[in-house]
């Protein structure tokens, strides 16, 4: 078995999708706290 943070491990194909699925969810999670501060505002 490879180990974690070994290039073999890098190049899978599950590892790369697991990571870009995670990068996704954490740029989503940004918009969603900006959205969050914006409606979060008191309207005048």
């Amino acid at each position: 078995m490879a180990e974690v943070g070994s290039e073999e491990v890098a190049r899978d194909p599950e590892v790369r999708a697991l990571r870009a699925r995670r990068k996704r969810a954490e740029q989503e999670l940004d918009i969603l706290k900006k959205a969050l501060v914006i409606f979060g505002q008191p309207t005048r």
